[in-house]
Parts: C-alpha cells; sequence; structure tokens
C-alpha cells in the first residue's frame, strides 16, 4: 500500500512522486488482471440507473478547429467518469455513432484510445467493448492512490487557487446540494466531477492533473452505485462542504483533509456493495 504524507512531501518533486506512484500502480494492476475477477459481475450488470446514459448524452454538436474524434473522445471519457454507464455495459460502435448523430470511423478511434486509457475493455469470446468491472483488489489500488494524489494536488491548489475559481467551485457544490436534496444521483455525479476537478485544476499541475483523471476513468462507473448506499449523499455533502469553507479560509490542511475523507467514506460505501454482491444480498 502507498503510505505518502502531505508534510513530507517535496513540492518541487512532485513529477517524481507521481511516477513513482503511477508504476506502482501499474504493477498492481498488472498483477491484479491475472486474478479471477469478483463472482458480482453479473448481478451488478441487472442494476438500473435512475436514467439512461444514452438518452443523456444525445447528439454532439461537432465544434470547428477541433477534431470529430478529439470531441467525441472527451465527450464519453467525460460521460464514463461521471457514471453515465454501469460497470459491464457493452459499448456499441455503431449505436454510440448513432447516439451521438457522427460517423462511424472518429467513434472508432475514440474508443480505442478509451481502452488505452482503460476507460474501456474488450472482453468475452465475441471480443465486445464493455466498461471494466473492478475486481476488490483494483479498487483498493486506486483508492489509495487517490487518497495521496488528490489529497497532495489540494494542498497544492490552495497556494494558487483565486477567488473567481472559488466562486466556480462553490457554484459546483451549491449544484450538488440541490441534487441531493432532490436525490439526483445523476446530476449529483455530473456536478461532483465538475467540483473536484476545479479544485485540482488550480493546482496548475498538468501531470497530477492527468493522472488524477485516468484514476476517476476507471472508477466513474463504480462510483453511481456507491452513491445508493443509505446517507451517503448527505455525508459527501458534508466532506464537500467543509472543502470549500477550507478553500475559503486558504486552510490546506483542512482542504485536504475533507478530500481524503470524502473518498475514504466513498471508497468504504463501494466496498460494502461489492460484498453484497457477492454474498447475494
Amino acid at each position: 500500500m502507498i503510505s505518502l504524507h502531505a508534510k513530507s512531501i517535496d513540492i518541487q518533486g512532485s513529477t517524481k512522486i507521481i511516477s513513482l506512484i503511477l508504476l506502482d500502480f501499474l504493477e498492481g494492476l498488472g498483477q491484479s488482471s491475472k486474478k479471477p475477477r469478483s463472482q458480482f459481475s453479473t448481478r451488478f450488470m441487472t442494476g438500473t440507473l435512475e436514467m439512461d446514459g444514452w438518452s443523456r448524452l444525445g447528439p454532439l454538436t461537432l465544434r470547428e478547429g477541433e477534431t470529430a474524434q478529439a470531441q467525441i473522445y472527451s465527450c464519453l471519457r467525460e460521460a464514463l467518469i461521471s457514471g453515465y454507464f454501469r460497470p459491464g455495459e457493452e459499448i456499441s460502435l455503431r449505436h454510440t455513432a448513432k447516439v451521438l448523430g457522427t460517423s462511424v470511423t472518429p467513434v472508432r478511434e475514440a474508443l480505442r484510445q478509451l481502452e488505452s486509457d482503460g476507460g474501456l475493455e474488450v472482453w468475452g469470446g465475441n471480443r465486445v467493448l464493455r466498461v471494466p468491472i473492478l475486481s476488490e483488489a483494483e479498487l483498493t489500488d486506486i483508492r489509495d492512490i487517490r487518497l495521496n494524489l488528490e489529497g497532495f494536488a489540494a494542498t497544492l491548489a490552495i497556494e494558487n487557487v483565486t477567488a473567481s475559481q472559488i466562486r466556480l467551485i462553490a457554484n459546483a457544490c451549491a449544484m450538488m446540494r440541490r441534487a441531493s436534496d432532490e436525490g439526483n444521483a445523476d446530476r449529483y455525479l455530473e456536478s461532483n466531477w465538475r467540483f473536484h476537478k476545479l479544485i485540482y485544476a488550480a493546482a496548475h499541475r498538468p501531470v497530477l492533473m492527468g493522472v488524477i483523471e485516468g484514476m476517476w476513468l476507471r472508477v466513474g462507473p463504480l462510483i453511481r452505485h456507491a452513491v445508493k448506499a443509505p446517507h451517503h449523499l448527505n455525508r459527501s455533502m458534508e466532506h464537500h462542504d467543509r472543502a470549500e469553507q477550507a478553500l475559503r479560509d486558504r486552510d490546506g490542511a483542512a482542504l485536504r483533509e475533507a478530500i481524503v475523507q470524502d473518498i475514504s467514506d466513498a471508497a468504504a460505501d463501494l466496498g460494502a456493495t461489492l460484498k453484497r454482491y457477492e454474498q447475494g444480498g
């Protein structure tokens, strides 16, 4: 398990730290991929969402100055991070192109890129493309990396965040609060990613941000199920409110603590959900 501590982190050497953590993570995935997947997968794939992910995507309006492939990739990446698709869900090339209203070719390239990123995987004898179903070991790896890297990013953000950025973060927090009050998990998850992303982006560390996004890409579909746990949204909003206040107070330690507790509680809820599926509950 990775055990970095904020007080011992050398900020100037952060790129080296990130590289070492990422290397450890990739080695862990290589080992865990050789182990059998959790037996909960079949039942897990039968769960329903409040709203079908495809209906939330809708036709994509392509912008000038950027390739269709890049825009499709970005759209699907954000959808995976925000929990539009459930673990084990198959992603059809032609259906994706139909929903987005684009040709097949740029969709094919975007899906290949997402597979390379770990957001999708080829599975089964028919080699269908689907959203991965993480094992318990993989989930633990991702949790530990998120705790360290996102806590680190939060500490760095305090040094650079501007008043206008804090207003944007506060707006995302308000949207989460409204979604929580309404019990709207779909809207909550979209605002949740925006909230965290805005905080980490304030650190101005693109390499660090890229690794964090990669972790969210893999765990996003699972987070969608964690929000169903009793009192999850209320607990999560308490952490987000504390994080927002820490930003206003310019308190790096308090911000890091709020972020770490948010990740820890979400991981605990998710772990309990996986165990219930495995036990047939």
